[in-house]
């Protein structure tokens, strides 16, 4: 106990150390669009034009940024500087009363990609309010392991499902003149020693799971990449010739702007000749004197400085930079419809586990008790995604109290309180970790803290009627006390909208309609990913967080191995096992709904047409997202058994009922191959599988996939 509590204290101080170097910041709000000083020219690009007119210390001036979160401007030619904003689930570090909306993973767990662009769209136009052009999001690297930090700001296990959230995510954004930057570009899916670690990850993997998303981030309009920390097969991601050079700007043709995690380059000459174009938050290997010193060496000429700063100035024309103003005086922040918006994301995220009785929606006349940490706060998680409010939002408990006994901490060890939880009609707890237990720079905890298992082994022994909302970023474990409690909700961290939206769900104002973005298994040691992981993963120490992350002469890089290659999440549980104790796509509703009429029709392109009906066969109105996998009937090569590729969320009244179809191209029978270095869909027989979760699926149906040629 006494190691722990040193723990969270030394955590406790990285979050201030964070916070220190982000204090709200005013801005000048610029509402004149930049006048750039061009002569006439019959070049038809703006940022080509630009370039042109630039000396080479200007140059290398646009290598790194300024006053911690800003590009700097030239203003010789009318270049303005350019704000850029930590975001995902809104804009922190302002001065303003931005929208906080729930975290990533629980925009994740709506299945909801119409709300999640809307989400996209009011966090761009909070953007446009504050002057911000470049937002630092959104994140698409995998719960590979379930103990990462900051799974919560990424979408889940899926590269499929999280692939779809973030192109949702910035198909809002870039309904304005704002740049996303899908992050961190790539393998990284740890916190634990990100600076000294080695994502070592072989091809197929890499390309069929850790790359994915990426790829259709960019496809949905992303104009900006950002780098990660941690090196990927022996080289770091900042100056990784095959990733950067290769694939995103080779295979994949991106002209756009990559800029580095803060304070993640390790080198001058690597960064020149094949790194990031811009260095945050300011210079250090990408300084003057040291660009110079390079290119006195030999080791580049003032091309590749000019690609660099080209591909900056394309992002900025291409979002619209160089023609609107940089702030918007019509848009606010904190708009209502931003904050209805994050409500019902709050809604839609939660996931109700198990209800057994049912015992769930609770009945308003009840004597209830609440109790556990997170009824008392609004929980966070830490690090550059913790929105600084200017208000503090309202708890859930303090929602609660004209109808409810409010529990202390140690409320077990108080004879009056175990006879007014024994008394009660029902007991709700409101557990899990906060931004001091998960977030950026280090792992968090598999297990919840010895004081919340006690309070949770009392509850369950006192009233049968206990009910768990467990919040965290992924799974954690659930085993020690599933079967004892009746109903189990697991949220995610939901902002300002935490009390409304466990309020709505408990009573039933809202039926449930959130799934699992992730498994969630028996123990920690059934992840694949975990046997081959450090096992001191939940130690903290600020030496060790500190060592080495700015010093490559006291820096000792270790090994990560994916030595479960493709077996990640669900994968491995329905392709190996063992069973998980809930699965991937899980999440039960107040309604019931069944599915019905399968009909799959073969396209004359080669796609497929899948349509079945779906029915609400209950007086309940409510939400189902009905899931699509494909399973190899003979695989040719070692696949999963089955893979999510496509899903859609559909609200029906109480007894509705409905088409639902889904298009199925080749893409989804797709997997990399090693020989011919390319995504290649083997033909033969595949079955697609229709259902409301990975291991609940309804409808099923063989098909022939051939190859179609032109």
């Amino acid at each position: 106990m006494v190691m722990r509590w040193f723990a969270k204290l030394g955590k406790r101080v990285v979050q201030l150390r964070m916070q220190r170097t982000l204090k709200s910041r005013d801005i000048q709000q610029d509402y004149e669009p930049m006048d750039l000083q061009l002569p006439p020219s019959e070049e038809p690009s703006k940022a080509k034009q630009l370039l042109a007119l630039l000396t080479l210390e200007e140059k290398i001036t646009l290598l790194s940024g300024q006053d911690e979160f800003c590009i700097p401007g030239i203003a010789r030619v009318g270049l303005k500087p350019i704000w850029t904003s930590d975001a995902t689930l809104g804009l922190r570090g302002w001065n303003a009363p931005v929208t906080d909306f729930p975290a990533a993973v629980a925009m994740a767990a709506t299945w909801n990609t119409p709300l999640i662009t809307e989400v996209g769209e009011r966090i761009g136009a909070e953007c446009r309010a504050l002057g911000i052009g470049v937002l630092l999001a959104p994140g698409v690297n995998l719960a590979r392991v379930p103990v990462c930090g900051r799974n919560f700001e990424y979408f889940g296990e899926d590269p499929f499902l999280t692939g779809q959230m973030a192109g949702a995510y910035i198909l809002g954004v870039k309904r304005h003149p704002v740049i996303t930057t899908v992050k961190h570009f790539a393998c990284n899916n740890s916190e634990y020693d990100r600076h000294k670690s080695n994502s070592v990850v072989d091809e197929r993997t890499l390309r069929e799971l850790y790359l994915p998303a990426f790829k259709q981030a960019l496809d949905a309009g992303s104009l900006g990449v950002m780098t990660s920390y941690n090196q990927v097969n022996g080289t770091y991601a900042s100056e990784h010739a095959y990733l950067l050079e290769g694939i995103l700007r080779g295979e994949w043709q991106f002209d756009g702007l990559v800029v580095s995690d803060w304070n993640s380059l390790y080198s001058t000459d690597g960064v020149l000749t094949s790194g990031v174009d811009l260095e945050m938050p300011g210079g250090k290997y990408l300084q003057k004197e040291r660009v110079m010193d390079a290119l006195g060496r030999g080791v580049v000429k003032e091309d590749a400085i000019d690609k660099k700063v080209l591909h900056l100035l394309s992002a900025y024309e291409k979002a619209g930079l160089f023609t609107c103003p940089l702030a918007d005086p019509v848009l606010q922040v904190g708009d209502a419809n931003h904050r209805k918006t994050a409500l019902q994301v709050a809604r839609e995220s939660v996931v109700l586990l198990k209800n057994e009785g049912p015992v769930l929606p609770l009945n308003p006349s009840w004597k209830l008790c609440i109790g556990g940490d997170n009824a008392f706060r609004v929980a966070q998680g830490g690090g550059s995604s913790m929105i600084q409010l200017l208000e503090p939002p309202k708890p859930f408990a303090s929602s609660m109290e004209s109808r409810a006994t409010c529990l202390p901490r140690h409320w077990y060890r108080n004879p009056s309180y175990r006879k007014k939880v024994a008394a009660s009609d029902a007991i709700v707890l409101v557990v899990g970790f906060n931004h001091i237990e998960e977030s950026e720079a280090y792992d968090r905890p598999w297990e919840l803290d010895r004081a919340t298992l006690r309070s949770i082994e009392h509850a369950s022994k006192l009233n049968k009627r206990t009910i768990l909302i467990v919040q965290s970023g992924g799974a954690l474990h659930l085993t020690p006390f599933n079967d004892k409690i009746s109903a189990i909700l697991w949220t995610s961290y939901l902002g300002s909208s935490t009390a409304e939206a466990l309020r709505d769900i408990l009573f039933g104002t809202v039926s449930p309609s959130g799934k699992l973005p992730f498994s969630i298994a028996f123990s920690l040691s059934d992840y694949r990913s975990m046997r081959n992981y450090p096992s001191d993963y939940a130690s903290f120490s600020l030496t060790r967080i500190h060592k080495g992350q700015g010093d490559p002469k006291v820096r000792q890089v270790s090994s990560i191995d994916y030595t479960e290659n493709l077996m990640v999440g669900y994968r491995q549980f329905d392709s190996e096992g063992p069973s998980p104790l809930y699965c991937f796509g899980h999440g039960l509703s107040y309604a019931a709904f069944s599915y019905e009429d399968l009909k799959i029709t073969e396209q004359a392109n080669g796609c497929f047409s899948v349509i079945f009906s779906l029915a609400n066969v209950s007086a309940v109105s409510a939400a189902e997202v009905a899931q699509l996998y494909i399973h190899p009937l003979v695989p040719k090569v070692y696949r999963a058994k089955q893979e999510l590729k496509g899903f859609k969320k559909v609200f029906l009244k109480a007894g509705e009922k409905t088409k639902v179809a889904f298009s199925v191209s080749s893409e989804a029978f797709s997997r990399w191959d090693v020989d011919s270095w390319q995504l290649f869909s083997d033909e033969g027989q595949y079955e697609i599988r229709i259902g409301s979760s990975s291991r609940d699926i309804r409808l099923h149906q063989a098909v022939e996939y051939k190859e179609r040629k032109p």
